[in-house]
């Protein structure tokens, strides 16, 4: 016996859903992991009721959250594996890729909780994965030094999507230590 296939939303719930999410992130952002619920369904302009039928609890709001960033940060990894000419250069796209869509990565960027048997389980070994493929291709083509880890490059792409405060441009200080980080991976040559 099959277990049922997921009703697909209606296209008002959908929206509803994605703007809970949206509203969530920014929350996140602004105010932490533990924003009022209340306060996430009236950003949304959707009634707090509206939250809790797609969303019973903050576990619940946070997985959805989680899900939606990794598929967001999976694809630009895959996007950067396929495109990359080097190892070197996927990683340098996906830093690129990924700072670009900071605002969008609350969760995984600045935290998620670390579940099991979860869809966001599933798409964070995905992630693992296809970051070890970049990252061995680039050991393979002597673009990126043997010591360099996909969890180098995933560590460094979360502290620079947290902007410091007391930095006045971060896109600008964050292009200068992306650029630091990726000469510092690169193998020294004779």
């Amino acid at each position: 016996m099959t277990s049922p296939r997921p009703r697909k939303l209606r296209k008002d719930a959908a929206e509803n859903a994605e703007r809970l999410i949206a509203a969530a992130v920014r929350a996140g952002l602004a105010e932490g992991k533990f924003v009022p619920m209340e306060q996430i369904a009236a950003e949304a302009g959707v009634g707090v009721g509206t939250l809790y039928r797609r969303y019973p609890n903050r576990e619940a709001l946070l997985e959805a959250m989680a899900v939606r960033a990794y598929r967001l940060i999976l694809a630009e990894a895959e996007n950067a594996l396929e495109t990359g000419e080097t190892g070197h250069d996927a990683i340098s796209r996906f830093l690129h890729q990924t700072f670009g869509r900071r605002d969008e990565l609350v969760l995984p960027l600045h935290g998620a909780p670390m579940t099991k048997d979860t869809e966001s389980a599933e798409l964070r070994a995905r992630m693992r994965q296809t970051m070890s493929a970049i990252v061995e291709r680039g050991h393979r083509d002597g673009s990126v030094r043997t010591d360099v880890t996909a969890g180098t490059v995933v560590r460094f792409g979360a502290m620079l999507a947290q902007p410091m405060s007391n930095v006045p441009d971060w896109p600008e200080a964050a292009a200068e230590q992306r650029a630091v980080f990726l000469r510092g991976i690169t193998p020294d040559t004779p």
